[in-house]
Protein backbone atom coordinates (compact mmCIF):
# COMPACT_ATOMS: atom_id res chain seq x y z
CA UNK A 1 0.00 0.00 0.00
CA UNK A 2 1.23 3.37 -0.87
CA UNK A 3 1.05 6.06 1.28
CA UNK A 4 0.17 9.53 0.88
CA UNK A 5 2.87 12.32 1.39
CA UNK A 6 2.13 13.97 4.36
CA UNK A 7 2.45 17.62 3.07
CA UNK A 8 -1.04 17.37 0.71
CA UNK A 9 -3.40 17.70 3.07
CA UNK A 10 -1.62 21.29 3.81
CA UNK A 11 -2.08 22.01 0.14
CA UNK A 12 -5.59 21.75 0.66
CA UNK A 13 -5.28 23.73 3.86
CA UNK A 14 -3.81 26.71 2.36
CA UNK A 15 -5.70 26.89 -0.73
CA UNK A 16 -8.84 26.99 1.66
CA UNK A 17 -7.40 29.62 4.16
CA UNK A 18 -6.60 31.36 0.48
CA UNK A 19 -9.97 30.79 -0.43
CA UNK A 20 -11.58 32.14 2.97
CA UNK A 21 -8.85 34.81 3.10
CA UNK A 22 -10.41 36.43 -0.33
CA UNK A 23 -14.15 36.27 0.38
CA UNK A 24 -13.88 37.72 3.81
CA UNK A 25 -12.08 40.68 2.58
CA UNK A 26 -14.85 41.07 -0.43
CA UNK A 27 -17.29 40.76 2.38
CA UNK A 28 -15.62 43.90 4.03
CA UNK A 29 -15.37 45.80 1.32
CA UNK A 30 -19.08 45.31 0.53
CA UNK A 31 -19.84 45.97 3.51
CA UNK A 32 -17.68 49.42 4.16
CA UNK A 33 -18.42 50.94 0.63
CA UNK A 34 -22.42 50.13 2.15
CA UNK A 35 -21.34 51.95 5.08
CA UNK A 36 -19.90 54.92 3.31
CA UNK A 37 -22.77 55.02 0.79
CA UNK A 38 -25.60 55.32 3.79
CA UNK A 39 -23.54 57.63 5.62
CA UNK A 40 -23.36 60.03 2.46
CA UNK A 41 -26.67 60.35 2.69
CA UNK A 42 -27.56 60.14 6.18
CA UNK A 43 -27.96 63.86 6.19
CA UNK A 44 -31.46 65.86 7.25
CA UNK A 45 -33.68 66.86 4.56
CA UNK A 46 -36.74 68.59 4.03
CA UNK A 47 -38.01 69.70 0.78
CA UNK A 48 -41.13 72.38 0.18
CA UNK A 49 -42.71 73.47 -2.86
CA UNK A 50 -45.31 76.67 -4.22
CA UNK A 51 -48.46 74.81 -5.59
CA UNK A 52 -49.44 76.65 -8.74
CA UNK A 53 -47.21 79.87 -9.55
CA UNK A 54 -48.69 82.39 -11.33
CA UNK A 55 -46.61 84.02 -14.53
CA UNK A 56 -47.63 86.44 -16.50
CA UNK A 57 -45.94 89.16 -18.89
CA UNK A 58 -46.92 92.69 -18.95
CA UNK A 59 -48.47 94.41 -21.49
CA UNK A 60 -47.12 97.30 -23.30
CA UNK A 61 -50.11 99.62 -25.46
CA UNK A 62 -50.25 103.01 -26.69
CA UNK A 63 -53.34 105.35 -28.25
CA UNK A 64 -52.83 108.28 -29.82
CA UNK A 65 -55.90 110.26 -30.53
CA UNK A 66 -55.39 111.37 -34.39
CA UNK A 67 -58.30 108.77 -35.00
CA UNK A 68 -56.53 107.42 -37.64
CA UNK A 69 -56.20 110.29 -40.02
CA UNK A 70 -52.71 112.01 -41.19
CA UNK A 71 -50.81 114.21 -38.37
CA UNK A 72 -50.93 116.53 -41.32
CA UNK A 73 -50.46 117.36 -45.20
CA UNK A 74 -49.03 120.39 -46.44
CA UNK A 75 -49.23 121.35 -49.75
CA UNK A 76 -48.14 124.41 -51.68
CA UNK A 77 -45.20 124.70 -49.34
CA UNK A 78 -43.25 127.81 -50.14
CA UNK A 79 -39.60 128.79 -48.69
CA UNK A 80 -40.32 130.44 -45.62
CA UNK A 81 -43.48 128.31 -44.81
CA UNK A 82 -44.18 126.10 -41.41
CA UNK A 83 -46.98 124.38 -39.31
CA UNK A 84 -47.65 122.67 -36.37
CA UNK A 85 -49.56 119.88 -34.96
CA UNK A 86 -50.17 118.58 -31.50
CA UNK A 87 -50.67 114.80 -30.48
CA UNK A 88 -51.96 113.24 -27.01
CA UNK A 89 -50.27 109.50 -26.44
CA UNK A 90 -51.54 107.50 -23.82
CA UNK A 91 -49.95 104.57 -22.28
CA UNK A 92 -52.12 102.17 -21.19
CA UNK A 93 -48.85 99.61 -19.99
CA UNK A 94 -48.70 97.81 -17.32
CA UNK A 95 -44.90 98.36 -16.80
CA UNK A 96 -42.37 100.93 -16.94
CA UNK A 97 -41.54 101.29 -20.63
CA UNK A 98 -39.34 104.39 -22.73
CA UNK A 99 -41.23 105.58 -25.03
CA UNK A 100 -39.49 107.26 -28.73
CA UNK A 101 -40.28 108.36 -31.56
CA UNK A 102 -38.90 107.65 -35.07
CA UNK A 103 -39.83 107.44 -38.54
CA UNK A 104 -41.54 104.60 -39.98
CA UNK A 105 -40.72 104.85 -43.46
CA UNK A 106 -39.57 108.18 -44.79
CA UNK A 107 -38.89 109.55 -48.60
CA UNK A 108 -35.87 110.73 -49.58
CA UNK A 109 -35.99 113.22 -52.14
CA UNK A 110 -35.00 117.27 -52.54
CA UNK A 111 -37.86 118.09 -50.51
CA UNK A 112 -37.42 115.88 -47.78
CA UNK A 113 -33.80 117.24 -47.72
CA UNK A 114 -34.32 120.66 -47.13
CA UNK A 115 -37.48 120.30 -44.69
CA UNK A 116 -37.11 120.47 -41.27
CA UNK A 117 -39.14 118.60 -38.37
CA UNK A 118 -39.11 119.75 -34.56
CA UNK A 119 -40.42 116.83 -32.77
CA UNK A 120 -40.89 118.48 -28.84
CA UNK A 121 -42.87 116.49 -25.53
CA UNK A 122 -44.02 117.76 -22.88
CA UNK A 123 -46.67 116.73 -20.04
CA UNK A 124 -50.50 117.26 -20.19
CA UNK A 125 -51.92 118.15 -23.06
CA UNK A 126 -51.78 120.05 -26.16
CA UNK A 127 -53.52 123.20 -24.77
CA UNK A 128 -51.15 125.52 -23.87
CA UNK A 129 -48.41 123.10 -24.83
CA UNK A 130 -45.54 123.03 -22.05
CA UNK A 131 -42.22 121.82 -23.42
CA UNK A 132 -40.56 118.59 -21.66
CA UNK A 133 -36.89 120.10 -22.93
CA UNK A 134 -36.16 117.82 -25.38
CA UNK A 135 -36.97 118.90 -28.53
CA UNK A 136 -34.94 117.62 -31.44
CA UNK A 137 -35.10 119.49 -34.79
CA UNK A 138 -34.09 117.29 -37.64
CA UNK A 139 -34.23 117.25 -41.90
CA UNK A 140 -36.91 114.62 -43.09
CA UNK A 141 -34.15 112.76 -44.80
CA UNK A 142 -32.28 112.67 -41.49
CA UNK A 143 -34.93 111.73 -39.31
CA UNK A 144 -33.67 108.73 -37.19
CA UNK A 145 -35.36 105.51 -38.25
CA UNK A 146 -35.08 102.70 -35.47
CA UNK A 147 -36.05 102.92 -31.80
CA UNK A 148 -32.39 102.94 -30.56
CA UNK A 149 -31.64 106.45 -32.16
CA UNK A 150 -35.24 107.64 -31.57
CA UNK A 151 -36.45 110.67 -29.99
CA UNK A 152 -37.84 112.19 -27.28
CA UNK A 153 -37.61 109.76 -24.61
CA UNK A 154 -40.52 109.41 -22.29
CA UNK A 155 -40.25 107.12 -19.35
CA UNK A 156 -43.45 105.46 -17.85
CA UNK A 157 -44.32 104.00 -14.35
CA UNK A 158 -46.54 101.55 -15.28
CA UNK A 159 -49.76 102.93 -14.66
CA UNK A 160 -52.35 102.85 -17.23
CA UNK A 161 -53.50 106.11 -18.36
CA UNK A 162 -50.23 108.14 -18.33
CA UNK A 163 -50.00 110.60 -21.30
CA UNK A 164 -48.10 112.98 -23.01
CA UNK A 165 -48.01 115.64 -25.54
CA UNK A 166 -46.43 115.54 -28.55
CA UNK A 167 -45.70 118.70 -30.78
CA UNK A 168 -44.33 118.19 -34.49
CA UNK A 169 -43.21 121.62 -36.20
CA UNK A 170 -42.56 121.40 -39.53
CA UNK A 171 -40.54 124.35 -41.90
CA UNK A 172 -39.00 125.43 -45.45
CA UNK A 173 -36.57 127.55 -44.42
CA UNK A 174 -36.49 130.73 -46.30
CA UNK A 175 -33.08 130.19 -48.11
CA UNK A 176 -34.27 126.77 -49.37
CA UNK A 177 -33.42 126.46 -53.05
CA UNK A 178 -34.25 122.69 -53.16
CA UNK A 179 -37.12 120.47 -53.51
CA UNK A 180 -39.17 122.69 -55.81
CA UNK A 181 -42.27 121.19 -57.21
CA UNK A 182 -40.94 118.35 -55.36
CA UNK A 183 -42.76 116.01 -52.17
CA UNK A 184 -41.96 114.36 -49.64
CA UNK A 185 -42.98 112.08 -46.87
CA UNK A 186 -43.00 110.42 -43.13
CA UNK A 187 -45.07 108.14 -40.93
CA UNK A 188 -44.00 108.59 -37.00
CA UNK A 189 -43.62 105.96 -35.04
CA UNK A 190 -44.32 105.88 -31.12
CA UNK A 191 -42.85 102.68 -29.41
CA UNK A 192 -42.83 101.58 -26.25
CA UNK A 193 -40.11 99.35 -24.92
CA UNK A 194 -39.93 97.90 -21.67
Amino acid sequence: MSRAPAHAPRRSTRRGTRLVLALTLLAALILAASFVWRAAYAGFSVTTYAANVPVSTATLALADDDAGTAFFAATDLRPGAAGTRCLVVTSTSSAPTTVKVYAGTRTSTALSGALRLTVDSGPGGCAGFVSGGGATTSTLSAFPTTYAAGVTSWTTTGTPGETRAYQVTYSLPASATSGQNGTASLSLTWEAQS
